[in-house]
């Protein structure tokens, strides 16, 4: 990794025409930013920052304003830096991330004229048998490597679903390009193209009855290797009621979405979300996840099925418009419902995307009125702590936990949904400063996309990164960044530890905690960027 520059962080992938141009500077002095024609455009004087709590950074957020496309060069003393401001600055690294989840497919090959350099043979391909009776075995292929690893894990995918196609739903103009992949040029959008090869593999984790498995892995992480060298067993762990939610909600969202592009697989969608809400109803009790004994793979067991189940309701209300459906969404909307997270854990904020943007006034005064106000005074809390943050970072000092990137890229959801609903500019700029962050106006003066920035993610904790003898990581997919708890006792003994939390990270391989990759952190930035890639 390059040495930092000492004065300034910027966004590395530049900034877009008609936006304010933000960057943080650090220390004191005055800022000078120049045009091409090396003709002063602002002279800033920088005095008394404060020490940002996250980093430790003496620090200070210097608005630019809006700037004509061009080339620009920030001066004090002898610090210099470039930035550039032009039309779509993010068109590029926005449908890199869509395309990072291709680089995740499983139980395919990877072609060189899709994939180039990073192309590797079909994986994954041997039927699965199931953990709690060895002798059922069934051939279930396709979706997702879920991060790092092999695992697939039906949650997480239908979260990931989720975000696309939300992003593409308010956001076509922003995330709607070709994308190279198979399936280009058939008349579907990339976008929808890319979240259907997950969706195939959803549809095939439901048992008879209802119910969805909670994930298809081994019993055991695999080593370092490509994909298709993994060639130990997989199976087909046990039921999860969270994932049996997650699955209906996304299904019954898909099927609105695929309709006017593909009516029979639409169907298929609304029945097993159907068929997955009747066993959920069947079973109130909720039964947290936990792994079979001899299983070391990823848990994702949630404390609670609530704002699952409200996730699904909600769903299943948009799709068909059934009052039971709206009832049990009401029921479940209580204060403890998380309104403002879109992760695998908490999944409120995608209820609540449903109710504001899709249902809109349909939902009815507790869905919508209610809801959006309950929503809207939870955002100020969001936008209260980028004001507190140096970086502008939605974050507070203690949440920067194993994939810091999720909580700064769904508090930028957030306060892009509010924006949405009041027209408030200030939300949108708070947004914008998330986006800024995660492409290097960071501390650690890194953008967190492989493939991308001046100072770019070189050794993700990412399988094929690690073992396909390439220089170059993987491209388009973000690291989960900074980690100051949970944290593996090797980063604890390389990071001193007074390192502060948004410094506590490492750029290698080992590094899990701090530098793996995840299909669910990727698409939550799809959003985001989405948003802000749409054209004026």
């Amino acid at each position: 990794m390059n040495q930092a520059t000492p004065a300034f962080r910027i966004d590395q992938e530049g900034y877009a025409a008609g936006l304010p141009v933000c960057t943080a500077v650090l220390g004191e002095g005055t800022v000078t930013l120049k045009n091409a024609a090396g003709e002063t455009v602002r002279s800033i004087a920088v005095n008394a920052p404060e020490t940002d709590p996250a980093s430790g950074d003496a620090v200070t957020l210097v608005d630019l304003g809006v700037l004509e496309s061009g080339e620009y060069e920030l001066e004090r003393g002898i610090d210099r830096r470039r930035l550039s401001v032009k039309p779509r600055a993010w068109n590029a690294v926005t449908h890199a991330l869509i395309k990072g989840l291709y680089f995740q497919r499983c139980g395919c090959g990877l072609s060189p004229e899709h994939a180039g350099v990073y192309a590797h043979p079909p994986c994954h391909t041997a039927p699965a048998a199931e953990w709690e009776d060895r002798s059922v075995r069934r051939r279930v292929t396709g979706g997702w490597h879920d991060a790092g690893d092999y695992g697939k894990y039906t949650g997480p995918g239908a979260v990931t679903v989720a975000h696309l196609l939300y992003a593409w739903k308010l956001f076509p103009r922003g995330c709607g390009e070709d994308l190279n992949i198979p399936e280009t040029g058939n008349g579907v959008p990339d976008i929808l193209n890319e979240a259907r090869f997950e969706l195939e593999w959803i549809l095939q984790m439901q048992r008879s009855n209802g119910a969805f498995h909670n994930k298809l892995t081994k019993s055991h992480f695999a080593p370092f290797i490509m994909p298709q060298d993994d060639l130990e067993p997989e199976y087909l762990m046990p039921v999860c009621w969270c994932a049996t939610a997650d699955a209906a909600a996304c299904l019954a969202l898909a099927y609105r979405v695929y309709r006017p592009f593909d009516e029979a697989f639409a169907n298929r969608m609304l029945l097993a979300a159907k068929r997955a809400w009747d066993w959920l109803q069947a079973h109130p009790d909720y039964v947290p996840f936990m792994n079979p004994e001899g299983v070391r793979t990823g848990l994702y067991g949630g404390r609670s099925d609530a704002s699952n189940r409200f996730w699904a309701a909600c769903e299943l209300y948009a799709a068909t418009g059934g009052p039971a459906y709206r009832q049990a969404a009401e029921q479940l909307y209580t204060p403890k419902i998380p309104l403002l997270e879109f992760g695998w854990m908490e999944v409120g904020g995608l209820g609540t995307l449903c109710c504001l943007f899709d249902l809109k006034e349909n939902a009815g005064d507790v869905l919508y009125t209610r809801l959006k106000e309950d929503f809207l005074r939870r955002c100020e809390k969001a936008l209260t702590l980028s004001k507190a943050s140096g970086y502008g970072t939605a974050l507070e000092p203690d949440r920067y936990v194993w994939g810091s990137i999720l909580p700064v890229m769904g508090n930028a959801m957030a306060m892009i949904m509010a924006s949405l609903l009041t027209g408030r500019q200030d939300m949108r700029d708070a947004a914008l400063l998330q986006w800024h962050y995660a492409l290097g106006m960071n501390a650690l003066d890194l953008c967190f996309v492989t493939g991308f920035g001046e100072r770019r993610v070189m050794h993700p904790h990412h399988r094929p990164s690690g073992a396909d003898g390439i220089e170059a990581p993987v491209p388009g997919l973000i690291s989960g960044g900074p980690n100051k708890l949970f944290c593996m006792p090797q980063t604890k003994e390389r990071l001193s530890p007074d390192t502060p939390p948004a410094k506590h990270y490492l750029d290698e391989t080992p590094s899990a905690d701090t530098n793996e990759i995840a299909i669910y952190w990727n698409s939550p930035a799809v959003f985001v960027g989405a948003y802000f890639n749409t054209p004026a």
